[in-house]
């Protein structure tokens, strides 16, 4: 079995009613901030009354409360389904079923606090609320929550909240085993007490002094004994002072060599607290009739990348292995996401309408461009899954330089419209994402349908930025010998109506900027570069090539030369030919496109720095630097702006 659906409404931050639907096994919650994934969690540990960490209480503030006026939810309603019962499951949670043995599980609270300040709970199973229920199905389910930023070293240590003491008290099993350990320890105390050994007498003498301290003190009517020993007795009382002590290394058994876990580093003391869990949820396990269900917020606290996708492979494992056991995990960690399939991650966004969406990327129709995602959302990549908008590119300049040339397009924007936009991709959450080419097929299908017909999409705005490569042109030439022949020449556009593209891309333009969250965007010329160039930006542009060409010689007086005619052009075959000019030069071995676009973003960053300190504000953004209307457009389209399409 497992919980296939969770409603919430009037809670937290979800004002209306809300439908999550999860998977079997392993699911990652990811979003970005404020997008509802701890609502989420929180819904879950309340109605399956989740008490490690008090959450069993409710509290005005878990009422749903608007930001924009002050209105309130008048109740919480918090509902879980079920699906694919085997027959004992179906009879251990008969009372929560419908006709159709789906358990159902109900939660409602209202906003009227009785006398003494408690909210009143209703929760009923099935469909129907008069319907027969037994609380004692409770006791069928096991509810484990791991907080983010929690405090190992506390939970591991000795004590009333012990996850030590949790995990032993599931290891045993019989009256008899408890017996015995209770023995053993009464037995080594009794040995101890009254003990006349050299080795104890310390020890005797201590108690003594005390108990006669007493008795002069308090006399023989008020006067109590103490006796000086290592536990009590009790079964919970031993376990609660069994503490764990760690080596650095696996397979060390002398005892002598193990420290304290306080001198232990924070992440290694998380990875021991969850392996705790994992060996109670395997201890519980060997009991039937029990659904473990464990939710973790944010695993990646204080683990290093490679221990993190350590520690998401033995989750997805698990969950393979062990049918009574679902996981649910909230994260901001793109490690983790890019770590597992696809089928495991859940996109949670936070709507207008004040309700949470729960897109499972499992039921993206994404065809046969989903084993492709898989294997291409590495880290970079997945930080897609937590912005508010993305751009898509082809390489490493465009990645580079849109952060730089968003700030002076963003400038421009906000200065010509009312409603204004965020200054910078980072202050919009906007994610510039590298594809590695013109793949731009495979990604955008997560955000609208191209070829495939209806389905769940991600729910937010996607740009992309594509060359429009022209084909080679073909030239007759005459050899040294009057011999002709057929020759391919690249082609540098001088107008951008002449340009017939030879990239396959462009075959999608129609499909995606007729859908609602994606658009693309092609150069009208030639490549990124080149359009940089010929939107006269040719000044700055050779100032970095020259600054990157390590030898004397003509390509440094070229540059100098193109610089001295300040982006001003008498002709367009001229411009041409400078822009011809600052893109062979960017491509050869002595500078690099990656090389390049560094360079050129952090002497946009420069300028516009410099800009944005003088006391009156910039009256022409052009002064910093052209930017071509495409990529503006994408970027304004990604920002949430308004485009002429």
């Amino acid at each position: 079995m497992y919980i296939s659906i969770i409603y919430i409404e009037g809670y937290k931050n979800c004002k209306n009613r809300s439908v999550i639907n999860l998977n079997k096994g392993l699911n990652i919650l990811v979003g970005e901030n404020a997008s509802g994934k701890t609502t989420i969690i929180n819904a879950l540990r309340m109605i399956l009354r989740e008490n490690e960490f008090s959450y069993m209480n409710i509290s005005e503030v878990d009422f749903y409360h608007s930001f924009y006026n002050n209105s309130m939810s008048g109740k919480i309603r918090i509902g879980l389904e079920w699906e694919e019962l085997s027959p004992d499951e179906e009879v251990t949670f008969l009372t929560w079923c419908d006709p159709d043995y789906k358990a159902k599980l109900n939660l409602e609270v209202d906003k009227n606090p009785n006398q003494k300040g408690y909210y009143k709970k209703s929760i009923w199973g099935g469909t129907s609320k008069a319907s027969a229920f037994e609380e004692e199905t409770f006791d069928c389910i096991d509810c484990i929550y791991l907080p983010p930023l929690r405090d190992a070293e506390e939970k591991l240590t000795n004590g009333r909240n012990s996850r030590l003491a949790t995990l032993l008290k599931h290891q045993y099993k019989s009256d008899t085993e408890k017996d015995n350990l209770v023995k053993v320890v009464r037995d080594f105390n009794q040995s101890i007490v009254g003990n006349k050994d050299k080795e104890f007498s310390e020890i005797e003498k201590a108690k003594n002094d005390i108990n006669i301290g007493i008795k002069d003190s308090m006399g023989t009517v008020f006067g109590q004994s103490i006796n000086l020993q290592f536990s009590e007795t009790s079964f919970m009382s031993i376990l609660q002072s069994i503490k764990m002590v760690f080596f650095p290394n696996i397979g060390e058994h002398d005892i002598s060599k193990f420290r304290d876990i306080a001198i232990n580093s924070l992440g290694y003391n998380n990875l021991l607290y969850i392996a705790t869990v994992f060996a109670e949820i395997e201890a519980v396990g060997r009991e039937k009739n029990l659904f473990t269900i464990l939710l973790i917020e944010e695993p990646e606290a204080h683990l290093h990348p490679q221990l993190q996708v350590k520690l998401i492979k033995y989750l997805e494992q698990l969950t393979k292995e062990r049918t009574d056991i679902q996981i649910i995990i909230t994260t901001h960690s793109p490690v983790l996401a890019s770590s597992i399939s696809i089928d495991n991650l859940i996109h949670i966004t936070s709507q207008k309408n004040e309700t949470i969406m729960a897109n499972q990327l499992s039921k993206l129709n994404l065809g046969d461009s989903k084993n492709y995602i898989d294997r291409w959302l590495d880290v970079t990549k997945s930080t897609l899954l937590f912005s508010k908008g993305v751009i898509l590119v082809e390489g490493i300049s465009e990645c580079m330089l849109i952060p730089e040339l968003a700030k002076i397009v963003l400038l421009k924007y906000n200065k010509s419209h009312k409603k204004t936009l965020p200054s910078t991709l980072e202050e919009a959450g906007v994610s510039v994402i590298n594809i590695n080419g013109i793949n731009f097929k495979h990604f955008y299908k997560l955000f609208c349908s191209i070829d495939m017909g209806l389905g769940i999409r991600l729910p937010y705005r996607c740009s992309g930025i594509t060359d429009k490569d022209p084909e080679k042109r073909k030239l007759e030439v005459t050899d040294k010998d009057d011999n002709k022949k057929i020759v391919l020449e690249e082609y540098y556009p001088i107008t951008e109506d002449e340009v017939e593209g030879n990239n396959s891309a462009l075959e999608l333009k129609d499909s995606i900027n007729s859908s609602e969250f994606a658009r693309l965007f092609s150069s009208p010329f030639k490549t990124f570069e080149y359009d940089l160039a010929m939107k006269k930006n040719t000044k700055i542009m050779c100032e970095v090539i020259r600054t990157l060409w390590s030898k004397d010689g003509s390509v440094k007086i070229t540059c100098q030369e193109i610089e001295n005619k300040d982006n001003k052009y008498i002709s367009n075959e001229q411009l041409r030919d400078d822009s011809k000019f600052i893109l062979q030069h960017i491509e050869s071995k002595e500078v690099g496109k990656g090389t390049y676009a560094q360079e050129l973003a952090n002497k946009l960053e420069e300028i516009y720095d410099s800009e944005m300190l003088k006391e009156e504000k910039i009256r022409n953004v052009e002064t910093i630097f052209n930017v071509p209307k495409y990529i503006e457009d994408a970027i304004i389209w990604s920002c949430g702006g308004e485009i002429n399409d």
